[in-house]
């Protein structure tokens, strides 16, 4: 019931606009020979963790649709994105979104992942992405040596807790790039540098280090955290990224 009056709400107000010329809509078998293309699109997962997990399309990247203008999604070449199904409004409010932060080429997949599937084109689970691929290892720094590391060009410091937390207070010069949406923001990260992470869960932190060092990134965590930093009085500063 709340998806069909949702729809309706959206095509009223603007934000879903089916056959609008600024967001192609696209079939499966569509984009099913654009990825086999070179540049191919990027594919973009707006569903939640919990539903990307269960299945997507082969090497998407999941960025939930109300956080993909913090998700620094590649704007060199096109992004194909798609969400659960023909009823789904999802993937064209995040298309709408990219448009107003001036991407170009935008799709978005009719049917979602459930016309996808039912023509059988190739899916993944997060348990096979997790085969390809062992765990890296991954070191820590401790506090002292990281303030010492940041005053260097080629390195960079993200912080992957929520961006609420990272407004109340964050280290100095960081990134904030939450852990739900660090997947979609690999491809605006440069690979020369040397990342250090960090977070108020050790969890989380260990997930986001994990991420990267398997995406082929230079990456070290923080030990102890945001708390570690902060109790031992290193710089640290409030409000938005600069």
């Amino acid at each position: 019931m709340t998806k069909k009056i949702i729809l309706p709400l959206l095509m009223l107000t603007g934000f879903y606009t089916p056959g609008c010329c600024a967001i192609s809509m696209v079939s499966p078998e569509k984009l099913n020979a654009l990825l086999a293309q070179k540049p191919a699109p990027t594919v973009v997962d707006v569903r939640s963790g919990y539903d990307f997990q269960k299945g997507h399309i082969t090497g998407a990247v999941n960025v939930a649709y109300n956080t993909v203008d913090k998700a620094a999604l590649p704007k060199a070449g096109a992004l194909a994105l798609y969400c659960g199904n023909d009823k789904c409004p999802l993937s064209h409010l995040a298309a709408k979104t990219l448009e107003t932060m001036g991407y170009k080429d935008l799709i978005v997949l009719e049917g979602g992942i459930t016309a996808w599937i039912a023509k059988g084109f190739a899916v993944e689970t997060a348990a096979g992405l997790q085969q390809k691929k062992a765990d890296v290892k991954i070191t820590s720094i401790l506090p002292d040596e990281l303030r010492k590391r940041l005053a260097e060009k080629t390195t960079g410091i993200i912080d992957v807790r929520p961006a609420k937390e990272f407004k109340i207070a964050h280290i100095r010069g960081a990134k904030n790039i939450p852990l739900e949406t660090l997947e979609g923001a690999c491809a605006a990260l440069s690979k020369d540098a040397e990342w250090f992470v960090y977070d108020a869960q050790n969890k989380r932190v260990k997930a986001a280090a994990q991420l990267l060092a398997q995406k082929d990134f230079k990456v070290k965590e923080l030990s102890g955290g945001i708390q570690v930093w902060a109790a031992d009085k290193y710089p640290m500063e409030s409000g938005e990224e600069k």
